[in-house]
This record gives C-alpha cells, sequence and structure tokens, in this order.
C-alpha cells in the first residue's frame, strides 16, 4: 500500500483572495478532507464500490448544467467496461499514456508516495469555494479528474467532478 504523504496544500483556484479569514476558514475545511481523502484512497484499493457510492447524494452528481442520477453512477460504478469504473478502478476502458496509471488504485499500487492536494474551485453555492482532492506522485500523470465535494447535513459528498462534463 503506497503510503499518502503528510503534504497538504491549500490552493485557491479561480477563487482568489486576500481576506486572512476566508484563507483560515479553507484551511479548516482542508483538514476535514484529508482524513476523508485517506478512506477515499483505502477503498478505491480495496475495490470498495459500495463506500464510494455512499458518498454520491440521493439526487445523483451535477455534471456541468446537467444532473447524473444515482442509480447511473451505481451501474457506471459497477460495470468494469465503463469510463467511471476504469477511473477508480481499472479495467478494459482505462486509457492512459504510455507508462502513466491509468486509475487510481493503479496509482496507489505504483506511485512509491502520493501526495494529496486540495484546491478550493468557485462555486455560486460556497463562499470559500468547494473542495477538491487530487492525488499527486512525482513524474505521474494523476488519471481523471479531481475529486470534489460539498457538506451536507454534517457530511461530505461527492459533486460535479466525477464525469468528465
Amino acid at each position: 500500500m503506497t503510503p499518502l504523504l503528510p503534504l497538504l496544500l491549500t490552493l485557491a483556484l479561480a477563487v482568489p483572495s486576500k481576506d486572512s479569514t476566508l484563507e483560515e476558514r479553507r484551511a479548516e475545511i482542508a483538514k476535514e478532507i484529508l482524513p476523508l481523502a485517506g478512506r477515499i484512497k483505502r477503498q478505491i484499493e480495496s475495490g470498495d464500490v459500495a463506500a464510494l457510492l455512499a458518498r454520491v447524494p440521493a439526487e445523483g452528481l451535477r455534471c456541468g448544467r446537467e444532473l447524473v442520477p444515482k442509480d447511473r453512477v451505481e451501474r457506471d460504478l459497477r460495470a468494469k467496461g465503463s469510463w467511471l469504473h476504469a477511473f477508480f478502478f481499472g479495467g478494459p476502458a482505462a486509457t492512459a499514456a504510455p507508462g502513466q496509471p491509468a486509475s487510481l488504485k493503479e496509482l496507489f499500487a505504483t506511485a512509491p508516495e502520493v501526495a494529496l492536494v486540495v484546491e478550493f474551485r468557485a462555486d455560486p453555492s460556497s463562499d470559500t469555494g468547494i473542495p477538491c482532492v487530487d492525488y499527486r506522485a512525482k513524474d505521474t500523470i494523476t488519471p481523471g479528474a479531481p475529486l470534489c465535494f460539498v457538506r451536507r447535513a454534517g457530511q461530505w459528498w461527492f459533486t460535479q467532478s466525477l464525469y468528465p462534463c
């Protein structure tokens, strides 16, 4: 199992700010997201589709201006030929540049160290921006897109970033 580096970068992408209070709130959010990202990494390594699906809101996931229903997300996570399954776990739909991992599971299995980057993306529903996690390894192209989250009723849920919209 690849260790996660105890590295936390908080970047303000598309949400510039010189407000120290905003930066402090983002730092607190990033501290909450870091252990969640570690749990998600272990769930991906073990192929735990149910655990990932438990982070998908009942209404599904935003994809641009569209909504992907939760039942489709579940089908795609379980279907070995789907892009979403390939992004997390690998499989026939997984593609990558030569010598690069085709899935997050492969990245975790092959990289000696993986760093977590928490960035905040502009979103009209959040004054801090939405936190997104990117798993990174030296000299490696990370498969897919960062995993973004929204907090509802005290729990972090996936949002918008799981599909290439």
